[in-house]
C-alpha cells in the first residue's frame, strides 16, 4: 500500500528532548502537531503540562518518558513505576519507557521483565506502552530476546531507540518484528530520516515512527511531491 503524506503524519511521534533546545521548541512541537496531525508528541517533562493544555481536543496525544539513563543509574523500578503514575494523573496518553539496557546484556532476564511489568500495571490496557531497547548497541540476538521480553511484559509496543547511541537500521527493524510475531506493535525511531528508508519500513509493519520536526517535515514534503 502506498504511503501517503496524510498517513505518514498520522504516525509520527513528534520529539523534541534535546537538551539544547529552548521552550521555542515545545511551542514549534505543539504547532507542528497540529497541523500534521502526529499521533503523539514527546517535550521536555516540565513541559508537559503546557502540551497537555496546547493539544487538548486535537488528534494528538502527549507522551511521558520513563527511566532515561538506559533505564539504569538511579532509574529503580519502583522509580520508573512513580513516573509512570504521575504521568496517567496528569492525563499523559501513552508511556515510553527504557529497557534496563545493562541488566539485559548481563542477562538478567527476570529482572528486565519484572521492571516492565511493574509500569504496566500502573498504565491502564486502554493506554498504549512503548518500552525503548536500544538495538543499535544490541546484537541481533539480544534485539530479539528484547523484543520477546517487551511482549511477555505486557507492552503494546517495541520502540528502538532516541537515537543519541546510534541510527535504528532496516535490519533493527526487520529483527522487531520478527520477535514480536504480530503480538505487538513496533515503532522505529531515532536517525531515521530517509524516505526511502521510511517507505520500506512501512511496507514491513512498522506502526509508528519517532522523528524531529525537521526530519518528519523533510520526509512529509517528499511523499506530498510523490502525489
Amino acid at each position: 500500500m502506498k504511503l501517503t503524506a496524510e498517513q505518514f503524519g498520522h504516525m509520527i511521534d513528534g520529539a523534541c528532548i534535546n537538551a539544547t533546545m529552548s521552550f521555542s521548541s515545545q511551542r514549534d512541537l505543539a504547532e507542528a502537531a497540529k497541523k500534521y496531525g502526529f499521533k503523539q508528541v514527546y517535550g521536555f517533562a516540565s513541559y508537559y503540562d503546557y502540551l497537555l493544555k496546547e493539544l487538548k481536543g486535537t488528534v494528538t496525544g502527549v507522551g511521558g518518558g520513563v527511566g532515561s539513563s538506559l533505564g539504569a543509574g538511579t532509574e529503580r523500578t519502583e522509580v520508573k513505576v512513580f513516573e509512570a503514575q504521575t504521568y496517567m494523573n496528569m492525563g499523559i496518553d501513552e508511556i515510553d519507557m527504557w529497557m534496563n539496557i545493562a541488566a539485559l546484556k548481563n542477562s538478567e532476564f527476570d529482572y528486565v521483565l519484572k521492571d516492565i511489568q511493574a509500569v504496566r500495571a500502573v498504565v491502564p490496557k486502554d493506554h498504549n506502552l512503548k518500552v525503548i531497547i536500544e538495538p543499535s548497541i544490541l546484537t541481533n540476538e539480544q534485539i530479539e530476546t528484547a523484543t520477546k521480553l517487551v511482549v511477555e511484559g505486557g507492552a503494546d509496543f517495541v520502540k528502538a531507540g532516541t537515537g543519541f547511541l546510534g541510527a535504528c537500521t532496516l535490519e533493527h527493524a526487520r529483527l522487531m518484528i520478527r520477535a514480536a510475531d504480530g503480538k505487538i506493535k513496533v515503532k522505529c525511531s531515532g536517525g531515521v530520516r530517509d524516505l526511502a528508508v521510511v517507505k520500506e519500513m512501512y511496507d514491513m509493519g512498522v506502526a509508528r515512527f519517532g522523528m524531529s520536526l525537521k526530519s518528519m517535515e523533510n520526509i512529509y514534503n517528499l511523499l506530498k511531491a510523490e502525489e
